[in-house]
């Protein structure tokens, strides 16, 4: 495998490469205590139970002139982290190290993404991994690669591990990913609210117009921690391009009652008509019912769009009622549809 120039080849390694794999993770662990980082100590890794790696799952390699630079292994059942939605049927990635000299070129990506692939041809139903849920940075990053959220588990001790899986049914060119939003992003918010009307139709009144980084640094504040905050917010991003192309969010999430609310739903204007609001709304309640194990999932739209209604109504929600008069556009007083939908009655869609 050819990465930035550099002839790196990965392959399945054996024990005799034990002494390099310690070397390795330990390094990277270290790398990890220095930078503030929770989730590796060099004094987890000793010999013996990285020998017993090549004995109990697969061990990857990434060489550079016969010399380690990186690694990752593939187990075909996890149920220590993935609990009761374990499935021996995928390929479960741990181990993800890159040595120093390689780190910021893209190896830790041509990984993941060999892994992908490998899975695939060892006849699995897709890759999934864990990751630590407070790094927000790191889970972003897998999330733009096309990795799916599906879930957060609690390891004990105040560990908290956010389980992500890759899948994808049908090739599909206008794929969508939906990823915590990062501050750089807000720049796409502050420029589709073009007048104090519109701004008023996606964000209601949480919002007000000129939309400025005060604002944006307040609904930001706390977020997207998914075992705690009672906000999730994402931006939806076209994958074959990697445009930021829409935003949508999950507010008040009550875990007692496993209910939230969907909100602040926008597409760029210059993406309107294409279907991206309908995709959205489709991994958002993914996102609701499977990964958060939400059992309903409400939002509310005035009246007069009638778009952004047919999109709610095509993809399951029902109307509850009417909130009459409640908000002022212009000198017009219009009305708010409310709307929801139930875990049972989106599963039923599924099954479609």
């Amino acid at each position: 495998m050819e990465v930035l120039g550099n002839s790196i080849r990965i392959v399945r390694g054996g024990p005799e490469r034990t002494g390099d794999v310690l070397r390795l993770l330990q390094e990277a662990a270290n790398w990890m205590e220095l930078n503030g980082i929770k989730q590796w100590t060099p004094g987890q890794f000793n010999e013996n139970d990285i020998a017993g790696y090549f004995t109990d799952r697969h061990v990857y390699l990434a060489l550079d002139d016969e010399i380690v630079v990186g690694m990752f292994t593939l187990q075909f059942s996890d149920p220590q982290y993935w609990g009761s939605k374990n499935d021996e049927s995928y390929a479960y990635l741990h181990r993800l190290a890159v040595a120093g000299s390689h780190r910021s070129q893209g190896l830790g990506q041509h990984m993941l993404k060999f892994a992908v692939v490998r899975a695939k041809e060892l006849g699995c139903s897709g890759l999934r991994f864990d990751t630590v849920a407070h790094n927000i940075k790191l889970n972003r990053y897998y999330q733009s690669m096309g990795f799916h959220y599906m879930g957060t588990n609690d390891m004990g001790n105040g560990r908290l591990v956010n389980l992500y899986e890759h899948f994808e049914k049908q090739p599909d060119p206008d794929r969508l990913i939906l990823r915590f939003i990062s501050e750089s992003d807000v720049e796409h918010l502050k420029r589709w609210s073009v007048s104090p009307e519109y701004l008023k139709q996606w964000a209601g009144p949480s919002f007000t117009f000129p939309l400025d980084d005060d604002q944006l640094t307040r609904y930001l504040s706390g977020t997207n921690h998914p075992a705690n905050s009672d906000r999730l917010i994402f931006c939806a991003v076209h994958e074959a391009t990697q445009q930021v192309v829409g935003h949508i969010s999950f507010s008040t999430i009550d875990r007692l009652n496993r209910s939230a609310r969907i909100g602040r739903v926008v597409v760029d204007p210059d993406y309107q008509g294409r279907g991206v609001g309908t995709r959205m709304m489709n991994e958002i309640l993914r996102i609701g019912f499977k990964s958060l194990g939400m059992h309903r999932l409400s939002l509310g739209a005035y009246a007069f769009n009638t778009v952004a209604l047919k999109t709610y109504e095509a993809v399951g929600f029902k109307r509850e009622g009417v909130q009459r008069e409640a908000a002022l556009f212009g000198e017009q007083f219009v009305d708010c549809v409310e709307l929801s939908i139930l875990d049972r009655e989106w599963s039923a869609l599924q099954d479609l």
